[in-house]
């Protein structure tokens, strides 16, 4: 069956409704409190239905969280705009991300950071990722098929870490790849909880660091080990 034009009324009609429900996102963090215009222009350019399946397009443009493969998701708009807030990353930053995932998180860090390095434990994801990255033009990030949990110092320093797993706690290399000035972003379990909270650390010199509460967090476990595609 032959598509419609790309001018025809029922085209057009999608195109409009497309556009309204990005509008109301926008709007809808801005409500939230995400008044950071270019973290709010980046979230605008990296148009989130690039990053689901078809199955889920219609939860693209929504405040929710989406399904991917190898059980993993994609976080709602609102809670991945706050934590990208409290990683403050700018253009002159370098930044580690722990889970990939589809890659819409690298896209907009992408956006406002000048390098990111962006993990991914599951290999499907990965090549899915960094190939979709490079189709939309993200020169400046490097998807790695690597476990979170075993960071070298080959991977050097960074300005900006991420984690979008649930820790038990900060494993060490993250403490050691994290610069002086540095900032980390990573869902913390409560002692004794399956509950955990959005926790900053920032790195002022040495071995001095100073960590904050930023409130109750819903993630997944971040897995260890690398899963293949056999």
């Amino acid at each position: 069956m032959a598509l419609p034009p790309e001018s025809s009324p029922l085209v057009l009609a999608s195109a409009q409704a497309r556009a309204e429900a990005k509008a109301q996102l926008l709007l809808r963090l801005r409500t939230r409190g995400h008044g950071d215009l270019a973290l709010l222009r980046a979230i605008e350019a990296a148009p989130r239905e690039n990053f689901v399946g078809p199955a889920y397009g219609d939860l693209a443009l929504r405040d929710v969280a989406v399904p991917l493969p190898c059980g993993q998701t994609i976080e709602a708009p609102s809670a991945l705009a706050r934590m990208i807030a409290a990683l403050a990353p700018t253009l002159t930053n370098r930044v580690l991300e722990i889970g990939a995932g589809s890659g819409y998180s690298a896209k907009i860090l992408s956006l406002l950071a000048g390098e990111v390095v962006s993990l991914e434990c599951f290999e499907r994801l990965a090549i899915d990722a960094r190939a979709r990255l490079e189709r939309l033009g993200a020169r400046n990030v490097a998807v790695v098929w690597a476990d979170g949990f075993e960071i070298t110092p080959a991977f050097g320093r960074f300005d900006r870490v991420v984690v979008h797993g649930r820790l038990d706690a900060i494993p060490a290399n993250l403490w050691t790849a994290l610069g002086e000035g540095g900032v980390l972003a990573a869902p913390l379990r409560r002692p004794g909880e399956e509950a955990c909270d959005l926790v900053r650390v920032t790195r002022r010199s040495g071995s001095d660091f100073v960590s904050e509460n930023l409130g109750p967090w819903r993630a997944q476990r971040l897995l260890r080990g690398l899963f293949g595609n056999r």
